[in-house]
């Protein structure tokens, strides 16, 4: 055998395989999916959360809450020295808040339950 019976052969042959080869189908409901899906309407949410879903829309929310958080935390009024548990401020609160439990009698120094 030459070459080109050899060549001439495997076609042949290849040819033969896609004899029984059937055309493919699809689901049948496919095409009805579809257009329900084209003719879908979304919502005003679904639009929202699915541009913040994004990653770099997510990513950037992320960094600036952090951003607001840390100028909050770091951006305090420095000469503001009053602590919250000083009892000038507490009774201020309580005034203001209409609380009638006053910290200034409670006994510090004996911590007994008499």
């Amino acid at each position: 055998m030459t070459s080109k019976e050899n060549i001439q052969q495997e076609i042949e042959q290849t040819l033969q395989c896609l004899d029984g080869v059937k055309r493919a189908e699809a689901n049948p409901f496919l095409f009805t999916r579809i257009k329900a899906r084209m003719a879908k309407k979304d919502s005003v949410w679904e639009r929202t959360f699915s541009f913040i879903s994004k990653p770099i829309i997510a990513m950037a929310i992320v960094l600036l809450v952090m951003a607001v958080n840390g100028w909050a935390l770091l951006g305090s009024d420095s000469n503001n020295n009053t602590t919250i548990g000083d009892s000038a401020n507490v009774s201020e609160l309580a005034n203001e808040y209409n609380v009638v439990a006053s910290v200034d009698n409670y006994d510090y120094e004996n911590l007994t339950n008499e």
